[in-house]
């Protein structure tokens, strides 16, 4: 994502976020990011793929550093599934998108609400996969159930905890109990075989199919061509040169996929706070996913 892309959408929160979507117009966004409106037209289609794009960059930042916290560790401790599940949340509070979302739901808005319910659905998803991470493959036909229970008791516990005593509870202590409860639910759900919501309906969760599609020779021109950038720019020498080393990697017959998981953070890292961040963490996230595929075929 280019520099003029990420000001475009760092405006239009902003706006969302002071006077709500419907309230912002394209012409808010123009006068605010300082663009044409052909410039506008050139990156987005319209303000919901506008919105799409912050979504999507909100997700593939939390996917990274989601990434970058298992590798190496224990994909069972259940503290490790706490803190990646916190991720998210933590950066939906920082970019204040807790608010653009209520005023998106109190609209009606059908495509809007459809488009927050799927990135809802992506994260049940996720942590669905991590359940059966925790719980060992036995769980893994109730995992879907167990993750949408979770973010139930998550959400009402959280609402109830406010509306009693006035005050936000730590986000931690409300997941932590929520995995307490499912931990004593799931065992009972082995016993009696009885499911409401099986895995068949991930089917439904379409992002799988976008990063499977992406090939080797895909990710060696997305590399080569953020790299061409940044000598064009002759900007941020340390991550050019973990571009290359990462680029290097690619072009080998055979793939090093321990290297190029040892590369991504440092990689991720040196772009940080620069203009070249957002399209950093999107190249890092499908390098992630690229080789966790590569790994399990």
């Amino acid at each position: 994502m280019n520099q003029r892309k990420r000001q475009v959408l760092d405006s239009a929160l902003q706006l969302f976020i002071e006077k709500g979507f419907h309230e912002t117009s394209i012409q808010d966004i123009l006068d605010k990011a300082l663009i044409s409106k052909g410039t506008f037209y050139n990156y987005f289609s319209s303000k919901v793929e506008c919105f799409t794009a912050i979504m999507e960059q909100t997700r593939y930042e939390a996917s990274l550093l989601r990434h970058e916290m298992l590798l190496n560790q224990d994909n069972t401790d259940e503290n490790l599934l706490l803190e990646q599940i916190l991720v998210l949340m933590q950066i939906n509070k920082k970019q204040n998108l807790a608010s653009v979302f209520e005023n998106i739901f109190q609209s009606n808005d059908k495509e809007l609400r459809e488009l927050l319910e799927r990135y809802r659905l992506l994260e049940i998803e996720w942590v669905s996969n991590r359940f059966t991470d925790i719980f060992g493959e036995k769980v893994r036909p109730y995992t879907l159930e167990l993750a949408i229970l979770f973010f139930a008791m998550v959400h009402h516990l959280t609402y109830c905890h406010r509306l009693f005593y006035k005050d936000m509870i730590d986000p931690k202590k409300i997941l932590r109990i929520a995995l307490r409860n499912i931990k004593a639910i799931y065992p009972s759900m082995l016993e009696n075989g009885e499911i409401l919501i099986t895995q068949d309906a991930l089917q439904l969760v379409e992002e799988k199919k976008i990063y499977q599609s992406v090939t080797k020779s895909d990710l060696i021109e997305k590399v080569q061509g953020f790299l061409d950038q940044l000598k064009l720019d002759a900007a941020n020498g340390v991550g050019a040169q973990f571009t290359e080393s990462i680029l290097d990697e690619l072009q080998r017959n055979e793939l090093r996929i321990a290297v190029i998981e040892a590369l991504l953070k440092p990689f991720r890292e040196a772009f940080a706070n620069t203009p070249h961040a957002g399209e950093n963490v999107e190249l890092a996230n499908l390098l992630w996913f690229y080789i966790k595929n590569a790994e399990n075929n």
